[in-house]
C-alpha cells in the first residue's frame, strides 16, 4: 500500500513538473475554458416561485400546470387603498384614473378589477341587468348612498373589492399565464378556435408554451409600483400585496443578500489569509482560484438551464469557504519548502507531490457527499448537490494556485 501511494505521489510530482515547464500554455488553456463557462453567466435566471421547489416531472407540478392551462394564473397583484371615505366623489374619480392608468401601462396584464368596473348584476322588474358597477356615475348624494348600500350588501364585493367595514377598497390585477417570449402579436387574438393547439410552421406537434417568466413578473410589478408613486398621498394611502409582489421582492432581497454575503466572505477570507501568510501573493492567489471556480460553476448552472433559487443562494458562499482550503493547503507546503530551498520549481513539485493525493481525495469525498443530494425531491436541494460537487471538483481549485506561484 505504501508503494502504491508513493507511485501516486511520484506521478503528481511528474505531472507538476510538466505543467511547470508548460505553465504559460496551461494558464492560457485554463483561462480559455474558464472564459467559455463564464460567458454563460448572462443566461442565468433567478426563480423565487414556489413552483421552483419542484422538479419538472413532479406530479404535483404537472397537476398545477394542468390547472393553469385550463383556468389561467391564480396569482394576483392586489392594490389596497385606505381613503378617509371610499364613497366620495373625489376619491372615486381618482381611483377611476388610477384604474385606467394601470390598464394602459402595466405589461402582461390579463384583467383588472376594481370598484370602478366590478360586475353589477341585478334584476329590475322582468329585466336582468349586467353592467359595470360605476357605469352610471353617481351624481348626487342620493346616488352615492344607493351605491354604498349596493356595494356593502353584495356578498360578491365584501372582503374582495371592499373590506367588511367599508374602509378599504382594492384593485386586483391578473397577469397573463403564458410568457410573450417567442410569441408574435396576433390581431385576431381571442377569436381563434381555442380547441386548436398552435403548431409550428412544419405542422408538427404544438410546442409547449412557456409560463410567465420571472423577468416578466418583475416588469409588471415594477410598472405597478412606478404608477402608484404618482398617486400616493396622505388622503390616498396605497399598499401593494399579492404573490407576484412577494416573489419580486424576495428575488431582490436574495440578490442583495448574495452580493453582501459573497463580499463579506471574500473580506473575511482575505484577512485570515493575510494573517496566515503575511504576503499579498498568499491572499491574491487563493482568491483568484476560488473566484474563478465560483464564476465557472455559475456559468455551468446557466448553461444547464438551472436557475438560482432561494436555497441555492448559499452556493457562492459555500464554494468560497470549501474551495479555499485546497489552495491554502498547497500554499502552506509551498512557502514552507521555499524558505528551506529557494528553488521555486522544486518547491512547487514537492508541494504537489506531498499534497496532491490528499487534496484529490478530499475533493472526491466532498463532491461525493454533495452529489448524494442530487436525488432529493426538492429541486433546489438537488441543484446544490449537482453543482456544488462540480464546483468542488473544478480542476483549477487544485492547480491554478501553483501555476501562478512561478511568478
Amino acid at each position: 500500500m505504501t508503494d502504491f501511494r508513493n507511485r501516486i505521489e511520484k506521478w503528481f510530482e511528474h505531472f507538476a513538473r510538466i505543467l511547470y515547464h508548460n505553465r504559460i500554455k496551461t494558464i492560457l488553456i485554463m483561462l480559455a475554458i474558464t472564459a467559455v463557462m463564464v460567458s454563460q453567466i448572462p443566461k442565468i435566471t433567478i426563480d423565487t416561485s414556489t413552483e421552483g421547489f419542484l422538479h419538472e416531472n413532479d406530479p404535483a407540478l404537472l397537476a398545477y400546470n394542468s390547472f393553469r392551462d385550463q383556468f389561467g394564473r391564480d396569482e394576483f397583484i392586489i392594490i389596497a387603498i385606505n381613503p378617509p371615505n371610499v364613497f366620495d366623489h373625489k376619491f372615486l374619480k381618482k381611483i377611476k384614473t388610477l384604474h385606467q392608468d394601470l390598464e394602459d401601462n402595466v405589461p402582461y396584464l390579463d384583467d383588472i378589477i376594481s370598484i370602478f368596473n366590478a360586475r353589477n348584476t341585478r334584476g329590475e322588474a322582468d329585466e336582468l341587468i349586467v353592467e359595470d358597477l360605476l357605469e352610471n356615475w353617481p351624481e348626487t348624494e342620493e346616488d352615492m348612498a344607493a351605491l354604498k348600500e349596493r356595494v356593502l350588501t353584495n356578498r360578491m364585493y365584501k372582503n374582495t373589492l371592499i373590506s367588511e367595514d367599508g374602509k378599504f377598497t382594492t384593485i386586483v390585477i391578473k397577469t397573463h399565464s403564458y410568457s410573450s417570449l417567442g410569441q408574435s402579436t396576433d390581431v385576431l387574438e381571442g377569436f381563434e378556435d381555442e380547441t386548436l393547439e398552435p403548431s409550428d410552421s412544419n405542422g408538427s406537434a404544438p410546442a409547449k408554451r412557456q409560463y410567465l417568466t420571472d423577468a416578466e413578473n418583475s416588469a409588471a410589478v415594477n410598472a405597478v409600483r412606478d404608477i402608484l408613486k404618482n398617486y400616493q398621498a396622505p388622503d390616498f394611502p396605497v399598499y401593494v400585496a399579492g404573490s407576484p409582489v412577494v416573489t419580486h421582492f424576495l428575488k431582490q432581497s436574495m440578490m442583495h443578500d448574495m452580493r453582501k454575503f459573497v463580499a463579506l466572505a471574500i473580506v473575511i477570507i482575505s484577512v485570515f489569509l493575510f494573517i496566515m501568510f503575511r504576503r499579498l501573493s498568499g491572499v491574491f492567489l487563493p482568491l483568484v482560484v476560488v473566484i474563478l471556480t465560483l464564476l465557472s460553476t455559475v456559468g455551468i448552472m446557466a448553461a444547464a438551464g438551472a436557475a438560482i433559487k432561494v436555497p441555492t443562494q448559499i452556493l457562492p458562499s459555500f464554494l468560497l469557504a470549501v474551495c479555499i482550503g485546497a489552495s491554502v493547503h498547497i500554499l502552506v507546503i509551498f512557502y514552507h519548502r521555499l524558505r528551506q530551498n529557494s528553488d521555486k520549481e522544486e518547491a512547487i513539485v514537492y508541494a504537489i507531490g506531498h499534497s496532491g493525493l490528499a487534496i484529490f481525495m478530499t475533493s472526491v469525498t466532498t463532491a461525493g457527499g454533495l452529489l448524494s443530494f442530487s436525488t432529493a425531491d426538492l429541486a433546489p436541494i438537488a441543484d446544490i448537490g449537482r453543482f456544488a460537487s462540480i464546483g468542488v471538483m473544478t480542476p483549477r481549485t487544485q492547480k491554478v494556485t501553483w501555476y501562478f506561484c512561478r511568478f
